[in-house]
């Protein structure tokens, strides 16, 4: 496993969101470390994003060594997509002490199909 943090915290999130209807993706490479669930339109993304650390508050421990890993939230049209970076790395700190602010992503609809 070469994620072994972020893919535990993807477990433990899927059973918390698990009776909701969301899909989730993964993009587990170098740059995107990110975790994204795509949600109906009749879900308020804003909402679930605002209640994420709180959620995240109730979920178990995770014995593994932290990992950056972003959680992240659209629907299935790609539109409204927001996240939250969780345990930043040092480049990230650079990022935003330089810039003042986290470089924002789209997400092409192409991206949010399934793989086969």
């Amino acid at each position: 496993m070469n994620h072994p943090y972020k893919s535990e915290l993807l477990v433990n999130l899927k059973a918390h969101y698990h009776d909701r209807g969301w899909r989730s993706i993964t993009y587990f490479d170098a740059k995107r470390d990110e975790i994204l669930f795509v949600l109906p339109e009749t879900d308020d993304v804003t909402k679930v994003l605002n209640n994420l650390y709180a959620v995240l508050g109730t979920l178990p421990e995770i014995d593994h060594p932290k990992e950056r890993v972003v959680i992240s939230f659209c629907y299935e049209s790609g539109d409204s997509y927001c996240s939250r970076l969780i345990n930043p790395n040092k480049q990230d700190e650079i990022n935003l002490a330089l810039i003042g602010y986290r470089p924002e992503r789209r997400i092409r609809p192409e991206e949010l199909q399934e793989l086969q």
